[in-house]
């Protein structure tokens, strides 16, 4: 009987170091940010689970008073950065709030749903139209911004220059006087705008809006950017028909393994073009992937994240299922700018994203 027990426990263990074998390895190829494969992208989403099975093992080992909690809370210790990437508990007392700053505004407003004409479709208009406005900013970057003139509740853009006069707009259609209304990214901004330049992805509508803009004196260049979507629909794979759940599941998969590649392709883009930036850098907008994917590590070797600054709890951005994600971001340039609070907006509910919000300190 004893034999068996201690059979039982050195297996235990094993499966301990096990855990804390791949804990390491994803955790790598996290910090790093040089794995750019498809199969990198799907270890990385496995991260949440690295955590919790090491976390599992500490707990289990700290109650039985044995010293293999160490393995675990060593584990947990190196992975802590990655921890802050989704939980912040940050007191901001300490900072020095004296002097300028520049409040910066990101939100997907989902087309401002106006292909839905229900009843329940409208009123979910009327709150994303509410909200584009309902939050004060210097500097606001849309995602997936409709704009149509002849219909009041749809003049988004007539409606955000009451307080954001200068703006530019990157159409997916073309055409603007396209009575269909026009759709895409816009960054709207208190202080005049000197230059613009776009890159359009046509593989989701997605793309990257940069904007020069003079604020007192200082020219600062603001990616407003849309990476490609993870094609996640869970709703539909929940369905209680198990073929159509099948099928779902492989078309999640698919739609995942073709994410992470074009999402690689193009944050390779993004990230020469904040290299060869002559100006302090933003970066805001939807990466449509989790803190710990390749898209995030790369624009991180090069700016400091607001929700890892100065944010705190949960940060997640996206309340549809799984309503515990967080992919929108603003990145800054820790040279020029510092971080005073991170607000994300969960009230402000009528698009699948909350807006967040960001006050930047900017540097002597």
């Amino acid at each position: 009987m004893r034999f068996l027990k201690d059979l039982i426990n050195k297996f235990f263990f094993l499966l301990n170091f096990l855990a804390a074998l791949y804990a390491l390895l994803v955790f790598q190829i996290s910090y790093g940010a040089d794995i750019k494969h498809w199969i990198g992208g799907f270890l990385m989403l496995s991260i949440p689970l690295a955590f919790a099975a090491n976390l599992f093992f500490l707990f289990v080992y700290a109650f039985s008073r044995s010293w293999r909690f160490l393995v675990s809370l060593i584990v947990l210790i190196i992975g802590y950065p990655l921890i802050e990437r989704t939980f912040k508990l940050t007191l901001k007392s300490d900072v020095d709030q004296a002097g300028q700053s520049l409040s910066v505004m990101s939100y997907n407003a989902m087309y401002l749903n106006h292909f839905d004409q229900s009843v329940e479709g409208r009123i979910q208009t009327a709150a994303i139209s509410n909200d584009l406005d309902t939050i004060t900013a210097d500097i606001k970057c849309f995602q997936e911004l409709f704009n149509r003139e002849d219909k009041p509740l749809l003049n988004s853009f007539e409606l955000l220059q009451k307080r954001n006069p200068h703006y530019t707009f990157m159409h997916s259609e073309i055409d603007p006087k396209s009575s269909r209304g026009s759709v895409g990214l816009a960054t709207f901004s208190k202080y005049p705008i000197v230059a613009k330049q776009e890159t359009s992805w046509k593989t989701n509508n997605n793309g990257l809006l940069i904007t020069d803009i003079k604020v007192e004196g200082d020219t600062i260049r603001v990616f407003n950017v849309q990476l490609k979507s993870m094609g996640i629909r869970v709703q539909k794979a929940i369905t209680r028909d198990e073929d159509q759940r099948k099928k779902e599941a492989r078309n999640i998969l698919s739609q995942l393994k073709s994410g992470f590649e074009d999402r690689a392709v193009q944050v390779a883009e993004l990230e020469e073009m904040i290299k060869a930036s002559p100006y302090p850098v933003i970066v805001a907008g939807d990466f449509n992937e989790l803190p710990y994917g390749y898209a995030y590590g790369r624009v991180r070797k090069h700016l400091d994240n607001s929700f890892e600054e100065a944010g705190f709890g949960f940060g997640f951005t996206y309340h549809k299922l799984p309503s515990f994600l967080r992919i929108d971001n603003i990145f800054f340039d820790s040279d020029k700018f510092e971080a005073l609070n991170f607000n994300t907006f969960k009230e402000l509910s009528g698009s699948d994203h909350y807006p967040i919000k960001t006050d930047l300190r900017v540097r002597n």
